[in-house]
């Protein structure tokens, strides 16, 4: 989830963050369930982030240079409870090795940087595309499931798409915190391990102008970051010692102020991104995580009862077990 207001870049803290742009994730590998990264995303302006921060790999992201945003963040959770840490940060991070020919192998503060405006904005999105909007630099790792160091690297603007302001701050953000919950109940707590993938499908629509002009603002290059229609989660929980408790399921919502969720399993969620980018070679997760078990129906009859408070029926909709397979409906 992003902050809670737009804030400008203001650099409070003059640390640097490292990461990794290449063709490869070989150093982040660890964040994929079974090591192997989400299928059917890539394009000649896609590039693999492995996210590295104090000498540590926090997540992988796969960033697509001409959007401007990521297609998605991979990431998991610690059973770790950092509740009271800060979770609002002024200092967001840029790329300047998204750019071709350029070996800076650090992310940095926008002002820390070095490299002109120009530089920045020709392969990623900056703090000021999000400044005057009516958008939030929503996380795909959300802060809120990290700690410590790992809580600072999520503020790239790498992880951050456009997202609807009610929907971040809310829907999302609700849909978010009863996620941590039952992962950390069903999950970590039974010697599970928990890996998710947020991603971000893009649109026709980019970040509009506000309100017409305003003062100071008026040489500002509007019209460059894609603002994504939707915004989905793939969930799973391995378990390498009892196979009967191994999960997983699928969020997508709409990226709006009055969102629809639905809730399926993971091969559902494969069938509609691939009406959605057109394309038949996506698969989030492999081997779609044990997407049939009856601990999957255990966990999203919780969720349900958790999510009606954020997502209001009609506006959610759970779908698993997929229809061929479906004994009953659920709610």
């Amino acid at each position: 989830m992003g902050l809670p207001m737009l804030l400008g870049c203001v650099s409070l803290w003059a640390g640097l963050a490292l990461a990794e742009v290449g063709s490869s994730f070989i150093n982040c590998k660890e964040y994929f369930y079974k090591e192997a990264e989400p299928e059917g995303f890539d394009t000649q302006e896609t590039r693999k982030i492995c996210q590295r921060f104090n000498n540590i790999y926090h997540f992988a992201t796969l960033y697509d240079r001409q959007r401007r945003t990521p297609h998605w963040s991979a990431y998991t959770l610690k059973n770790k409870s950092c509740d009271k840490q800060t979770q609002r940060m002024y200092t967001w991070f840029v790329e300047p090795q998204l750019k071709d020919g350029n070996t800076c192998t650090e992310m940095k503060i926008e002002s820390k940087s070095g490299l002109t405006k120009d530089y920045r904005k020709s392969t990623q999105a900056i703090c000021e595309d999000y400044e005057n909007t009516n958008y939030d630099r929503g996380h795909l790792n959300p802060n809120s499931f990290q700690c410590d160091s790992g809580r600072t690297a999520t503020f790239t603007l790498t992880n951050a798409v456009p997202m609807d302001p009610c929907f971040n701050r809310i829907h999302w953000g609700k849909l978010e915190k009863s996620l941590k919950d039952k992962l950390r109940k069903n999950c970590l707590n039974e010697s599970g391990t928990a890996y998710l993938v947020t991603g971000a499908v893009g649109s026709t629509e980019k970040i509009p102008k506000e309100n017409g002009d305003k003062e100071g603002d008026r040489n500002r290059t509007y019209d460059r970051v894609v603002v994504p229609s939707h915004i989905w989660t793939a969930v799973c929980c391995d378990h390498k010692y009892n196979n009967n408790l191994k999960f997983s399921f699928a969020f997508l919502a709409e990226n709006k102020e009055e969102p629809k969720l639905r809730v399926f399993s993971a091969e559902q969620l494969n069938e509609e991104l691939r009406k959605m980018y057109k394309s038949q070679n996506i698969r989030v997760l492999a081997d779609d995580c044990n997407a049939q078990s009856p601990k999957t129906d255990e966990v999203i009859k919780s969720m349900k009862k958790d999510l009606n408070g954020a997502f209001r029926d009609p506006k959610i909709e759970f779908q698993y077990p997929p229809p061929s397979k479906k004994k009953k409906v659920f709610g």
